[in-house]
């Protein structure tokens, strides 16, 4: 029976989707919801009519940072931390162990789980009286000088933040004529790969999905895989485990001072905000291991049972 016939629309965001999930056909298809072989079949038809690749559209409603690349790379260790809001000054002590750590474990990759930037000043909330907030450029070549501190690593990775996005979406308010000569966040920080989300071996990291004490849970169970976000500020692991066997909702703390003046709209009241950061180990199978967590556990981060300092 001849394969149906299929609309010029459905081949072009094949191969769209196709390329902004960097080229794996895998995870293309779980993107669209599609069986593999069906969405590998669609693909071949896609690119006998369009051997160059999907042809340009408008750049309205373009995605800025991808939405989704996916990376399927085995055997591999991973350290991850996020909201960072960085000011300026020295690092923090949780942000020193991070770089240590990522030094012993020669990880393979590095991912900053969004918030790296504060934005204080370009906030749409109103500044708090006294705060002092440093400009966004002082924030950006302070940040330039912490990740420089940071080991030299195959993969560079930066899930965009709704702090971070700050930058971009100020520029887009206050100076859109200005557009292209204001530069973006992703071109101050060339080294790193930016995207609202990454799919590492099946494992979707991403700043933020859902919220709450119980966000981790919450977001492995409505993405129906193992997940990785920031944003709580809450450092934890929930196993979710049902008939398909186990899955993981990972939450990265914060390797900010929680007390630090970027928080002072908290008015001071207790927080499940914890300083530290994740490791998460890849088998030769792709198979994600039960995740590490590093935490400052009476002021000293702690590893694997061991102070890091």
């Amino acid at each position: 029976m001849p394969a149906h016939p299929l609309s010029d629309e459905i081949m072009i965001e094949t191969l769209r989707v196709y390329e902004q999930s960097g080229k794996n056909a895998h995870a293309a298809a779980k993107a669209t919801g599609l069986p593999p072989n069906t969405f590998k079949a669609r693909l071949t038809r896609a690119q006998t009519k369009y051997p160059n690749g999907a042809p340009d559209k408008p750049t309205v409603g373009q995605w800025m940072y991808p939405r989704m690349v996916a990376k399927e790379i085995p055997s591999s260790v991973w350290a991850i931390g996020s909201d960072i809001h960085i000011w300026d000054g020295d690092p923090p002590l949780i942000y020193k162990a991070f770089v240590k750590v990522c030094k012993m474990l020669k990880v393979h990759g590095i991912i900053l789980n969004g918030d790296v930037i504060d934005g204080a000043r370009i906030s749409r909330h109103l500044p708090t009286r006294g705060a002092r907030a440093p400009k966004i450029e002082k924030e950006i070549e302070t940040a330039k000088a912490w990740l420089k501190l940071l080991p030299k690593t195959r993969e560079r990775l930066w899930t965009m933040g709704n702090h971070d996005i700050r930058i971009d979406n100020y520029i887009a308010s206050n100076a859109n004529e200005l557009d292209g000569y204001i530069m973006s966040l992703q071109e101050h920080f060339p080294d790193w790969e930016i995207a609202w989300a990454f799919d590492i071996n099946g494992t979707e990291i991403r700043h933020r999905f859902r919220s709450g004490i119980h966000s981790g849970y919450n977001s492995s169970i409505n993405a129906g895989i193992s997940t990785v976000t920031g944003h709580t500020h809450q450092l934890q692991v929930t196993a979710v485990r049902d008939r398909r066997g186990t899955r993981w909702g990972v939450e990265t703390g914060t390797m900010a001072d929680p007390n630090g003046p970027q928080f002072q709209y908290t008015e001071g009241a207790p927080s499940r905000a914890q300083q530290g950061f994740v490791v998460l180990t890849f088998d030769e199978d792709g198979v994600m291991m039960p995740p590490e967590l590093c935490e400052l556990v009476g002021g000293r981060p702690v590893f694997r049972g061991q102070y890091v300092f």
